[in-house]
């Protein structure tokens, strides 16, 4: 499991391998938290505390007021947002001409190919957790305008543009393809507009899936995301892992095997494949739970669009 309070930002774990802590928080969220990444990722998040199985990155972005990262385009990965607290725009395009605004339990899903940003509205710390998926062996790799590389090569030099091409952030500058709002409206869910399902003998709220038409967006292949607020019991197949992400305020006790934790707000932790786990409040309040259910089948290669 991970403890939120126990992160450390990967602004922070760069640092000791000679890249600028500034340069990190003016090119990215002013922290990002990696929090689960597959084995053998190379890359800005490859220092997270928690392995999965390949084709999944799990991080938060924590943005002080009105800050978020530059413009970027994922070139090979689909990079989800869900908004865990505060508000925040999903901007868009080569000139981020469009955007959608995101409330908490709002998600907004980003296809490769397309230059994106985002950026908070609120007048104190908020945060996004963000899902990348990618195929058997994403590269977690990033591209970036030629304008802003330059920039941080004049400030700070070529080395650290070594450094970060090392960890696959680029500056390639060139246009990359668009999607219109009315495309981007289709890969956003609202919070308010979950329906409930029965699943395994519990209630969820399904987000995502790769399986059109079982939730408003639609993922690649190998990730679920649904929701859990009420008291819920459900064994995992073995063909799936699951991470349990407490996303209320409210703690939440996770049971496996006769064993409880207890989740404080935005803590994590994993159900192997094969487990009964039962989740349920630690206390009085109403909990609100993130399941994210993983199985080892990712997007192919060829497949993924760009």
């Amino acid at each position: 499991m991970a403890r939120f309070r126990e992160l450390v930002s990967y602004q922070s774990q760069h640092a000791d391998n000679g890249i600028p802590t500034e340069v990190m928080e003016y090119l990215a969220a002013n922290k990002v938290f990696p929090v689960v990444c597959p084995p053998g990722l190379v890359g800005r998040n490859a220092l997270a505390p928690l392995r999965g199985w390949p084709g999944l990155c799990i991080t938060i972005a924590q943005c002080t007021p009105r800050q978020g990262p530059v413009s970027h385009n994922h070139t090979g990965t689909l990079e989800t947002f869900f908004c865990l607290d505060g508000r925040f725009d999903v901007l868009w395009g080569n000139r981020l001409e469009h955007k959608v605004t995101l409330e908490a339990g709002d998600l907004c899903s980003v296809p490769p190919g397309v230059y994106r940003t985002f950026r908070n509205l609120v007048d104190r710390e908020a945060r996004l957790l963000v899902l990348i998926q990618g195929d058997e062996r994403m590269s977690d790799r990033i591209e970036m305008p030629r304008s802003i590389g330059e920039q941080v090569r004049q400030q700070h030099g070529d080395r650290v543009m070594e450094l970060l091409a090392g960890i696959n952030m680029r500056f390639q500058g060139d246009d990359a393809k668009d999607i219109s709002e009315a495309q981007m409206q289709s890969r956003v869910s609202r919070m308010a507009r979950l329906e409930p399902r029965r699943a395994g003998g519990e209630t969820v709220y399904p987000i995502m899936s790769p399986r059109a038409g079982e939730a408003p967006v639609q993922a690649w292949p190998g990730l679920d995301v649904s929701l859990v607020q009420d008291a819920a019991t459900a064994t995992v197949d073995r063909e799936h892992c699951q991470w349990v992400i407490n996303i209320g305020e409210a703690p939440c006790a996770v049971t496996i095997d006769g064993r409880s934790e207890v989740l404080h707000r935005f803590d994590f932790i994993r159900i192997e494949p094969g487990t009964t786990r039962t989740i349920g409040p630690a206390g009085t309040e109403p909990i609100r739970v993130m399941l994210a259910t993983q199985s080892n089948e990712t997007i192919r290669a060829e497949d993924i669009p760009h």
